[in-house]
């Protein structure tokens, strides 16, 4: 058998925990579709994405909700509501889905997203060539950023949960794999290393000192000028 409809290279398939004839493919042409396996036909078509979607997740608690991101850095929430599922394998009248329920930026590419088990967190991966390689977890009611965790040196490009939805995995470019505390609450991000006293001792001698030469450069220009106003041309 085979599906067809796509028309450029897929980058995901996955199917739905809640109803195991529901598959839904993520490709370059820009479409993330949701496939009956009963009938082996497309039930929806969504368009929301700009740019090649790398990835789609289904919720494992709440049918017919998906997370999606893709090459025009976004990361994307979807809910078809329960009249839209009634006409579309009901009666067959299906439409196309443009609207998600809501929408993540992202400042580089975002390669995957992961719901957690208890479907209430969903984690999204981004980067590009080692630029800003973090992984973001979005609240599932909202739609809000929870938390920022970025200790990769290069792109993640997986994510994953454990069955309980204590751990947080991540895979990337910088050959490491990286696990995070999944029902942790803050952010995990490098931080620059903080200044001893001496090195704080320095910084206010240094700022004091170009403050003063900063005031004698001035004071020195405003006499300059004052002088060449006072012995003007005869």
């Amino acid at each position: 058998a085979e599906l067809r409809g796509h028309t450029g290279g897929l980058y995901a398939l996955t199917y739905s925990p809640l109803d195991g004839f529901l598959l839904a493919s993520a490709g370059a042409d820009r479409t993330v579709r949701i496939w009956d396996l009963r009938t082996m036909e497309v039930l929806w078509i969504m368009r929301a994405h700009g740019d090649h979607v790398t990835t789609v997740d289904w919720s494992p608690t709440e049918p017919f909700t998906l997370a999606t991101g893709g090459w025009d850095r976004k990361f994307r929430l979807w809910q078809i509501g329960p009249e839209e599922v009634e006409a579309c394998r009901g009666r067959g009248d299906c439409s196309q889905i443009t609207a998600p329920r809501a929408l993540g930026r992202h400042p580089q590419l975002v390669w995957r997203v992961s719901f957690a088990p208890g479907g209430h967190l969903v984690a999204a991966c981004h980067g590009a060539v080692g630029q800003s390689p973090t992984v973001v977890i979005y609240e599932v009611a909202t739609g809000t950023v929870v938390r920022r965790l970025g200790r990769h040196k290069d792109t993640p490009l997986a994510i994953t949960w454990s069955a309980d939805g204590s751990i947080l995995a991540s895979a990337g470019m910088d050959k490491r794999v990286m696990l995070y505390d999944g029902h942790g609450t803050g952010d995990d991000l490098p931080q620059g290393d903080l200044d001893d006293d001496e090195e704080k001792q320095s910084w206010i001698a240094d700022l004091l000192e170009y403050s003063a030469g900063g005031n004698r450069s001035d004071s020195s220009q405003n006499r300059s000028q004052d002088e060449g106003s006072a012995t003007g041309p005869d």
